[in-house]
């Protein structure tokens, strides 16, 4: 499934959902630490993303993970730890939402980041 993107930044082609969820997919796989950095990375890459794309190529990810690899494959611990990285980061959106923070692109996640939770700027 492809979703068009609304904004695109100077980089062009590689502002798309599915550069996303490659991008997702390679740091999950990368190492088992691999899903550390996600956040941090994928927002520095595409800060004019709106910020639910992230969690949306994190879960098209780990849902491909599971898709892919048999149960008890350390693949599948990359999943489990992308839901998990996703779920935190659509938690950090609502809590932004609710402080009436600005919550539109990928970087004002920065910002909540560093005033208010600094989760993944330590991860």
């Amino acid at each position: 499934m492809s979703v068009a993107s609304e904004s695109e930044s100077s980089s062009g082609a590689e502002e798309t959902p599915d550069s996303l969820t490659e991008f997702a997919l390679e740091t999950l796989l990368s190492t088992q630490d691999g899903w550390r950095g996600f956040a941090r990375k994928a927002v520095a890459r595409w800060p004019e993303e709106p910020p639910l794309a992230l969690v949306f190529a994190l879960v098209n990810a780990s849902a491909q993970i599971e898709a892919i690899f048999a149960e008890g494959s350390p693949a599948r611990v990359a999943a489990e730890h992308g839901f998990r990285v996703a779920g935190l980061l659509a938690a950090d959106l609502y809590a932004m939402q609710t402080l009436g923070l600005p919550n539109v692109r990928a970087a004002d996640l920065i910002a909540y980041w560093r005033r208010h939770d600094d989760y993944f700027l330590r991860l």
